[in-house]
């Protein structure tokens, strides 16, 4: 779950930076200044979300965009005073914007009601359909990218509650990365989406579910 070091985003507006950080980490609760310091204070921070977030969701539970909003305050909540609020700046990232600030509340409306009430609680005979249903809900939501930072984790947590949902044994992405080929694939297949085209992160997903089967044999 490690990150890109420096700020991820171009972001519109003010952003508040915290101070000593030559604007390259966020304001926080932790007073931290330092890349590195962020990067390892959210991964233990992801690690512990994640424990604590497979006891409290059923398999038949129906995700809200209030339980994501939990699921990044859960995450997040610790270090920046705005986790589980909608970001209030614009972002985009290698030229591709981001939905707008403005437009996030009726999106993620439309989130929950034409992804989130359709593909959970994760259902599926096959992994295919499992992959499937799991890949509309992580585009679907990385395309919106609703939280000034945390989006992808949160995405990352949403889609292993899921495949716990489905009887999998949560899923492996670690393959992704932060850079290289296996990234941009995942960029890709994110950006797909936008087509309705959710083919390439299907089988990103399948592939992240077949490295979870390995690893409990």
């Amino acid at each position: 779950m490690k990150k890109r070091s420096g700020v991820k985003y171009l972001a519109s507006g003010v952003d508040e930076f915290q101070p000593g950080s030559r604007k390259k980490v966020l304001r926080n609760k932790l007073n931290i200044v330092r890349v590195r310091d962020m990067e390892d204070a959210e991964l233990a921070a992801y690690l512990k979300a994640e424990q604590a977030l497979i006891r409290k969701y059923t398999a038949e539970h129906t995700f809200t965009v209030e339980d994501i909003a939990h699921i990044h305050r859960i995450f997040l909540g610790d270090i920046y005073d705005w986790a589980g609020r909608y970001r209030d700046v614009n972002l985009s990232k290698g030229g591709f914007p981001f939905a707008s600030a403005m437009a996030i509340p009726q999106a993620m409306k439309e989130f929950e009601r034409m992804v989130l009430a359709k593909y959970t609680p994760c259902r599926g005979k096959t992994v295919d359909e499992i992959a499937h249903r799991i890949a509309v809900v992580h585009a679907e939501f990385l395309l919106i990218h609703p939280y000034r930072e945390g989006n992808g984790r949160t995405a990352r947590l949403l889609a292993t509650l899921t495949a716990y949902q489905a009887g999998m044994p949560g899923l492996d992405l670690g393959f992704i990365g932060s850079r290289g080929k296996e990234f941009d694939r995942y960029v890709a297949a994110i950006h797909a989406g936008v087509r309705m085209d959710y083919s390439p992160m299907t089988a990103i997903m399948k592939r992240a579910i077949a490295r979870a089967l390995r690893n409990v044999r």
